[in-house]
C-alpha cells in the first residue's frame, strides 16, 4: 500500500449517497414506461412516431441526469477511493500484471 492509498479520502456511507444515486433509477423508470406511456404512432414529432421520439428523449436526458447525479454524490466529489470486492485478493498478496498493462 502506497501513501496515496493511504491518505485517500473513504466513501461516504450509502445513506448519505442514497439521494444522488436515485437519479440513476430515473432513466430506468422512463425506459421500463415506455410501451405504456409513448406507444402510439401518432402524433408524429419531427416526422417520426411518437414512441421512437419519448425513447430519444429518454437516451438524451439520461447523459445530465448521470451527471447530475455525480456531481451530488458527496464520494465522487472527494475523489474517495471506491471499495471493489475484486481489488482484495485472497492472502493479501498483490497481482502482478504483464508489463504492457502496467
Amino acid at each position: 500500500m502506497s501513501n496515496s492509498e493511504s491518505t485517500a479520502p473513504v466513501a461516504a456511507p450509502l445513506h448519505r449517497r442514497g439521494p444522488a444515486l436515485l437519479l440513476l433509477a430515473i432513466p430506468g423508470i422512463l425506459f421500463c414506461l415506455a410501451p405504456f406511456v409513448a406507444n402510439r404512432i401518432e402524433p408524429r414529432i419531427l416526422g417520426i412516431p411518437f414512441l421512437i421520439a419519448y425513447l430519444i428523449a429518454a437516451t438524451v436526458l439520461t447523459g445530465p441526469l448521470i451527471w447530475l447525479a455525480a456531481h451530488f454524490d458527496p464520494a465522487y466529489r472527494s475523489g474517495a477511493v471506491e471499495f471493489v470486492p475484486a481489488d482484495d485478493s485472497p492472502g493479501g498478496a498483490s497481482v502482478d500484471l504483464p508489463e504492457d498493462l502496467r
